[in-house]
């Protein structure tokens, strides 16, 4: 039951959009009597938060023993997601509605269990010595996924394994050469 609401809620979600979603048509969609609906998920924001919670759950994180192949898995699971008709709907509603204040608090609770979640796979190539000690977990993050992710939302310039690939290769290097420069001596001032 509660999957089938849920399934139902993102369908109707990517159909019409958060404003104009009504739980009459959840519940026809779904089979579920609106009442067990309403029971479970009191209002609308609760509803699409567990709906969007669902298939955008970070789950598990990769556990490789490289960080590179860890991050390249993350982003395909990322692209996959965004390519589906489901993705392609609720990336649309997301890009559509993200002003409105209940899509723009819920967009910002995914996007920090997102950052949270995934940067435990930077922690443990920095534990592995892949990183240097003081790498920005949540940084590295940040700057990996935000190009992929604006490349599935706006669908003008693909976001294909070959630039999957660039962006990870950039990021990791930029953050093993940040270290090294802030250990590197600074030049003295020449004293006139």
């Amino acid at each position: 039951m509660v999957e089938d609401v849920l399934r139902a809620a993102l369908e109707e979600i990517g159909r019409v959009g958060y404003e104009a979603l009504r739980f009459e048509d959840v519940a026809t969609r779904s089979g579920v009597n609106k009442t067990t609906i309403y029971r479970r998920w009191p209002t609308k924001i609760e509803l699409v938060g567990a709906a969007l919670g669902t298939l955008m759950q970070p789950g598990e994180q990769p556990d490789t023993g490289s960080v590179r192949l860890d991050l390249l898995e993350l982003l395909r699971a990322i692209v996959k997601r965004a390519e589906s008709p489901l993705g392609r709907g609720l990336f649309k509603m997301m890009q559509n509605e993200a002003t409105h204040p209940d899509v723009l608090r819920v967009k910002r609770q995914l996007h920090a269990d997102h950052v949270r979640a995934r940067g435990i796979v930077v922690e443990r190539a920095i534990e592995r010595g892949e990183l240097p000690d003081d790498t920005d977990a949540d940084l590295v993050v940040e700057l990996v996924f935000s190009p992929v992710i604006r490349r599935v939302i706006n669908g003008l310039t693909p976001a294909d394994e070959e630039f999957l690939e660039a962006a990870i290769d950039v990021v990791l290097a930029g953050a093993r050469a940040g270290a090294a420069h802030r250990r590197a001596p600074r030049p003295k001032a020449l004293g006139l």
